[in-house]
């Protein structure tokens, strides 16, 4: 009978995984976390109760995590922390689930699959989207799951729930990270028609806060609409993406 979860160990406390980590001492699971900012990492510990600092050279810091999760820049980064020299995956105990909230290749992600399988550890690939600050702060952020072991995503179906308002099992290993793939590439594509309507729009005179605020009461809205260009900067930054390639 699988074990219920109790400790998770989770690396990376960017602008995200800061904020999605905190939801867990929240809801009772104690945490190890890691980032490479010490002084962000310590930060965390002082503001989350039922947290504690991973250090860096104490293999036994690791052995007794239920779950991992690695929320980093890239899959690149994520194997080398957990495959590399100094690797961590060597210390988990057999059985232990890695979940990867990073972006990374799908096809990267199936390869690393194989090799934490080849160690007794489950692989769920869960990247996130509804990235905004509110819905990670408020555990409302959304998974896509990919893995090859139904029994890993029950088990881990509490941690995601702790952190997300809506999850969706997308079927097999590298699943989630090609729908995220595939999500932004939505996403961008909407970024790139929003900012030819707002400069085509302009040279027309109209004004483009303006236009925003109409988008977002029409079926014109999207979350570059609701999010991304709110503000002076980004409606700038819009623009120049813009004339460079026009």
């Amino acid at each position: 009978m699988a074990t219920s979860i109790k400790s998770i160990g989770f690396i990376g406390l960017g602008n995200a995984g800061y904020h999605l980590a905190a939801n867990l001492p929240r809801t009772g699971f104690s945490l190890v976390v890691r980032d490479a900012d010490e002084s962000r990492t310590q930060k965390f510990v002082d503001e989350n109760s039922n947290s504690v600092v991973a250090s860096e050279n104490d293999e036994n810091t690791w052995k007794d995590v239920d779950v991992l999760v690695t929320m980093l820049p890239n899959g690149v980064v994520v194997r080398e922390v957990l495959l590399g020299e100094k690797g961590i995956a060597r210390h988990l105990k057999q059985g232990t689930i890695v979940v990867d909230m990073s972006s990374s290749s799908p096809f990267d992600t199936r390869s690393l699959n194989s090799e934490l399988h080849a160690l007794g550890l489950p692989l769920i690939d869960a990247p996130i989207t509804q990235t905004h600050l509110h819905a990670i702060r408020t555990g409302d952020a959304t998974f896509m799951l990919g893995c090859d072991s139904s029994e890993a995503v029950d088990r881990a179906m509490p941690l995601f729930k702790a952190m997300g308002k809506y999850i969706f099992p997308m079927g097999a290993s590298g699943s989630g990270h090609a729908m995220k793939t595939l999500n932004n590439y939505v996403s961008v594509g909407s970024i790139i028609a929003l900012c030819d309507s707002l400069v085509a729009g302009q040279k027309f005179g109209l004004d483009p806060k303006t236009m925003i605020d109409v988008l977002n009461v029409g079926t014109g809205r999207n979350f570059s609409t609701a999010y991304s260009m709110r503000d002076e900067a980004s409606l700038t930054c819009c623009f120049l993406f813009v004339l460079r390639y026009w």
